[in-house]
């Protein structure tokens, strides 16, 4: 072993601080275990652990600890070890790194414990961006508790600073290899245990990964099921853990409904990747006809930037940045739930597949025989199936006394390819989306017509719809909502985005909306609404809910003007708060960007931090405290 490769006293001298740092880092690392373990036992996540997950969070945790502690040990120790005169030096530095990498642990325990995500760049933002002092209030109280707090944590590491050097003759090779087994097998079998975990959807396990400052477990699911570790058909569907405890509340309250109202239909028209700047009389003439007597809403904000998140909100009523846990646990949206308890019947008609993202498991798993796929070579095709196949369900169910909830989903304009003789009515366009050539000088007209085509298309077959419900009878007991999942965009803000999925102004958060029930009063609303307000307004005026929209929503009646004066749009990753005209996005990194509303960087000291922790607290409504 390297601690007997010369009795020299330079190489003793250096076999000595390398024992001392090999003791002080497997005793640095048990403090800091401590900490992660508390964690776990101050979350809500502790009341549902079973052994299997606590076994694995401890593994984790240890496995965790040693990569945190390593990187002191290699940048601020080891590089001494041949320099001998200078290694009180190195050991000074691991010491004071080891002991702020616990004071910090500390603090990001407190922060997880109340805003149920770590320290990073958003929090750092927070606290030292504008306004900071309206989110941190440290009153004399709380500043002696962590004086106290800090000596404490002092007192332990020097006391692991003396173990170290009393005891460090005593390390021998035997006891190396064992630490060094030890940090490898805490750092991979439970990455290897989360993998099947993740593919069996044994939460017990996923779940508690989320008390882990900067863990990010291994997920395999295909690899998984090419070597049988688990069959197709367990794969999220049988869920071991489905209905057992788990860190949110949904609804809130036990749901309650009146059992005497009138049944309607309901039919959810959405329109993929639907820029608002297409919603006019020339370009969609059928939609604005159908809007003229129907309830328009003019500034409605989707969801999310994407077709995920804009789904999930429109049927959960609350934000995708709860994907995880639901599809977790599978939780089904509680309107779904309610319409199948009152006998609806329920089908899709979508042009792309809802298998990827899965909408068949997350949205409609209690849904038997929910068709997923719909043939056809190209969306235009399938645009075209989806709109015959639908025109043939409302035929058949004219003379039923059954209701139905129909989700009919286009994706033309999500493609943005039509063929030749449907490219006529808006020019110059192109012949196709060439995205390649896209970039910020470029004159956005010729692909934004080819776009307007696609729509104008899409418009046509909508029409074709609203047509077959008319003929039928079946507006007088039918409510529709006519929406876009997001929205596309065009280069509007001039800062080269095209598309969806990389902001959250505008161009790609903002959609049409419109919402048609039996004997409305034609109008249009100026009122900020969101994807949110759907779900509470349809199970109270359509199912009968009694509850507050509080309970399972995280919007409120689309015809209530007054809103909080900010909106959540995006997914777990990549997320955004929307307040007037400033943007606070949170990305992947961690990191927060502040921009005004058309993406022009704002400085840090026009954050207003008050207001953005109230908006995280309103993220958070679902989670138990």
């Amino acid at each position: 072993m390297i601690f007997r490769i010369s009795k020299s006293e330079a190489c003793a001298k250096r076999v000595d601080y390398l024992k001392r740092g090999f003791i002080f880092y497997m005793c640095a690392s048990c403090m800091l275990l401590v900490q992660f373990v508390l964690y776990l036992v101050n979350s809500n996540y502790f009341e549902y652990l079973n052994i299997s997950g606590g076994f694995y969070y401890l593994l984790a945790a240890l496995g965790q600890a040693f990569l945190f502690t390593l990187i002191p040990w290699v940048i601020f120790y080891l590089p001494f070890t041949f320099w001998r005169r200078v290694q009180k030096v190195g050991t000074v530095l691991f010491v004071t790194a080891i002991f702020l990498l616990n004071v910090v642990a500390y603090l990001n325990g407190i922060v997880f414990q109340l805003y149920k995500f770590h320290i990073n760049g958003f929090v750092l933002d927070l606290a030292f961006g504008g306004g900071g002092s309206q989110v941190f209030v440290f009153n004399n109280t709380l500043v002696l508790h962590a004086v106290l707090i800090g000596l404490v944590i002092l007192f332990l590491t020097l006391a692991v600073t003396y173990i170290a050097f009393r005891y460090y003759r005593r390390v021998n090779g035997k006891q190396v290899r064992i630490g060094i087994c030890l940090f490898l097998f805490s750092c991979i079998v439970p990455q290897l245990t989360h993998a099947y975990a993740a593919a069996a959807n044994i939460s017990s396990i996923t779940e508690v990964s989320a008390c882990l400052p900067q863990y990010y477990p291994l997920t395999a699911n295909k690899l998984m099921l090419k070597l049988g570790v688990i069959k197709k058909e367990d794969l999220y569907v049988n869920n071991p853990d489905k209905g057992r405890g788990h860190n949110f509340i949904y609804p809130i309250h036990p749901i309650e409904r009146a059992d005497s109202v009138k049944p309607l239909n309901i039919i959810y028209i959405i329109l993929d990747s639907w820029n608002f700047r297409t919603f006019t009389r020339e370009c969609c003439p059928n939609i604005r006809a159908f809007g003229d007597r129907a309830s328009v809403f003019n500034r409605h904000l989707s969801s999310s930037n994407g077709t995920r998140g804009g789904i999930f909100g429109l049927f959960f009523g609350i934000s995708a940045t709860y994907w995880q846990n639901f599809e977790r646990t599978g939780t089904q949206p509680l309107f779904i739930e309610n319409m199948l308890e009152r006998g609806y019947d329920i089908e899709t008609f979508a042009s792309a597949t809802l298998v990827n993202p899965p909408f068949y498991r997350i949205v409609f798993g209690n849904v038997k025989e929910i068709r997923k796929e719909t043939p056809g070579a190209t969306p235009f095709d399938r645009d075209n199936r989806i709109t015959e196949d639908f025109l043939k369900y409302l035929d058949e169910r004219k003379d039923s006394d059954k209701p139905f909830f129909s989700f009919v989903f286009y994706d033309l304009l999500h493609a943005i390819d039509i063929p030749a003789p449907y490219r006529k009515k808006f020019q110059p366009s192109w012949d196709y989306a060439n995205y390649l050539a896209l970039n910020n000088s470029l004159d956005p007209e010729p692909f934004f017509n080819l776009y307007r085509n696609c729509a104008y298309y899409v418009d046509s077959l909508v029409g074709k719809v609203f047509h077959k419900l008319e003929e039928n009878g079946m507006l007088e007991n039918s409510v529709v909502v006519v929406t876009g999942d997001h929205g596309q965009e065009f280069n509007e803000n001039k800062k080269n985005f095209w598309g969806h999925g990389s902001d959250f102004s505008n161009a790609q958060v903002h959609v049409p909306f419109i919402y048609y029930y039996p004997g409305n009063t034609p109008e249009v609303y100026a009122h900020r609404t969101s994807h949110y307000d759907v779900v509470p307004t349809v199970m109270k005026r359509v199912l009968g809910v009694k509850n507050p929209a509080g309970d399972y929503s995280m919007g409120c009646d689309l015809f209530t003007p007054e809103r909080p004066p900010y909106h959540l749009a995006g997914d777990p990753q990549n997320y955004a708060f929307i307040m007037n005209n400033v943007i606070y996005e949170k990305k992947v990194a961690g990191n927060i960007q502040v921009t005004d509303s058309l993406l022009n960087k704002l400085p840090r000291n026009q954050v207003n931090s008050g207001l953005l922790l109230e908006a995280i607290e309103y993220k958070n409504t679902f989670l138990k405290k």
